[in-house]
C-alpha cells in the first residue's frame, strides 16, 4: 500500500481551489479566454468528439464507474494491511486528487466562460425597465401571428437533429456577428446518450459535455423543439455558459433561420411569456392563440408531464447548486432571464421584423 500512496495529492485541489475562489476580471476573461484560448480549445475537442457517433459524456462516466469500483476492491483489500483508518486516509486523499484534476480541466476546457463578460453588457444597449403585462401581452400578440404564419410549413416538414444542424449554421454565425460574438469554430454534431432515461425523468432537454465540447440532445423531443434545443446548446459551444445568454443566442439564431427554425424560437419565446404574465392574463389570452399553436403546447405539456417529480426536483437541487458554485447567482432561475434578453431592442426587434418579412408574398 505504501508504495502505491498517492505523493502530492494536496496539488491539484490546492490549484483548483485557488483558481475557483481567485476574482479573475470579466474583462481578461473575455479577452484571454473566451476570445482566445477557448475558441482554440472548442475547435479542437468539438472537431474530434464529432468522429464519433456516440456521446463521450457515456464514457467519462463508465470509465469513472470502472475506475472507482476497482479502487474501491483496492481499498478493501489493503485494509488488512495497512487498517482501515489508513485505507479510508488514502481514499479520501485519492479522491481529493481527482476531484482537483476533473475542476482544472473543466475550468480549462470550458468553465472560465461562466466569468467573462455578460451578454447584455457587451451589447452595450440601455438596459430597458421591466415589461408590463399589457407589453407582454402585446409580443404574445405577435408571436402568436408569427406562429400562425410559419406553422404550416414547419407541418409539412418536421425537422430531424441531423436536418436542424444544416440548416442552423448559417443563421447561427449570423446571430454571432450580431451580437458582437466571436464565430464559432466547429459546429457540434447532435448526439443522444445513455443518460435519456434521466434525461426524461429530470425535464432536461440537453447539455453540453465540458469535457469532449459535445452536444447532447434529448430524442423523444418533439420536432418543433429540435431546432431551438440544438441551437441553444450551440449558445453554450460559443461560449455563452450563462443560460439565459444561450438561450438568446440559440433564439436569434433560429429567428434569422427558415420557417421550422424560427417557429421553434417562436413557441419557445410563447412558452417564456406563459410563465412571465400573470396567470390569469395568460388563461384570457390562451383562447385567442392559433389553434396549432395550441395544439403543440398540449403536445409539450404531455411531454413535459413524464417527468418524476422527485427526480427533478433533485436535479433542480444539484444544478442549482453547480450554478451557484460557478457564480451564477440566481441559480437555476438564470434559465427566466432569456426573456430579459429577448426583450433588449437588438432582439425584441427580430419578432416584428420576421412577422413582417415573412408575412409578404413568397
Amino acid at each position: 500500500m505504501s508504495k502505491d500512496r498517492t505523493t502530492l495529492w494536496w496539488l491539484a485541489p490546492v490549484v483548483a481551489a485557488v483558481l475557483l475562489v481567485t476574482p479573475l476580471p470579466a474583462g481578461m476573461i473575455e479577452a484571454v479566454y473566451s476570445r482566445g484560448l477557448f475558441r482554440i480549445v472548442q475547435t479542437t475537442l468539438t472537431t474530434i468528439s464529432n468522429l464519433t457517433p456516440f456521446a463521450w459524456l457515456d464514457v467519462w462516466l463508465s470509465l469513472a464507474v470502472l475506475l472507482s469500483a476497482r479502487r474501491i476492491l483496492a481499498l478493501v483489500r489493503a485494509r488488512g494491511v495497512t487498517g482501515p483508518w489508513r485505507a479510508l486516509a488514502e481514499a479520501g486523499r485519492r479522491a481529493l486528487h481527482t476531484a482537483g484534476i476533473v475542476a482544472i480541466v473543466f475550468l480549462f476546457c470550458w468553465g472560465l466562460n461562466y466569468r467573462r463578460v455578460p451578454l447584455e453588457e457587451a451589447l452595450n444597449v440601455p438596459a430597458p425597465t421591466p415589461a408590463t403585462a399589457d407589453e407582454l401581452a402585446d409580443l404574445l400578440i405577435e408571436a402568436n401571428a408569427l406562429a400562425a404564419r410559419l406553422r404550416p410549413e414547419f407541418v409539412q416538414h418536421p425537422v430531424t437533429y441531423a436536418e436542424a444542424a444544416e440548416a442552423l449554421r448559417d443563421p447561427f454565425e449570423r446571430a454571432l456577428g450580431e451580437l458582437g460574438q466571436p464565430a464559432l469554430g466547429a459546429f457540434g454534431r447532435p448526439k443522444y446518450t445513455l443518460l435519456t432515461p434521466y434525461f426524461t425523468w429530470a425535464g432536461i432537454n440537453g447539455m453540453l459535455d465540458p469535457f469532449a465540447l459535445e452536444s447532447i440532445v434529448h430524442p423523444d423531443a418533439l420536432p418543433f423543439e429540435r431546432p431551438f434545443i440544438l441551437a441553444h446548446e450551440w449558445g453554450h459551444l460559443a461560449g455563452r455558459a450563462d443560460e439565459a445568454e444561450a438561450s438568446a443566442v440559440g433564439w436569434v439564431a433560429c429567428m434569422d433561420g427558415d420557417d421550422s427554425l424560427a417557429y421553434s424560437a417562436t413557441v419557445f419565446l410563447v412558452v417564456e411569456l406563459a410563465d412571465a404574465l400573470p396567470s390569469s392574463r395568460w388563461r384570457a389570452l390562451l383562447p385567442t392563440l392559433d389553434p396549432g399553436l395550441r395544439d403543440d403546447l398540449r403536445a409539450l405539456a404531455i411531454r413535459w408531464a413524464r417527468a418524476q417529480p422527485v427526480v427533478q426536483r433533485a436535479s433542480s437541487r444539484v444544478y442549482d447548486e453547480y450554478l451557484r458554485a460557478n457564480r451564477v447567482e440566481d441559480g437555476v432561475k438564470s434559465y427566466s432571464r432569456a426573456l430579459h434578453l429577448i426583450l433588449l431592442p437588438p432582439l425584441r426587434r427580430h419578432v416584428s421584423d420576421d412577422l413582417a418579412a415573412r408575412s409578404r408574398p413568397r
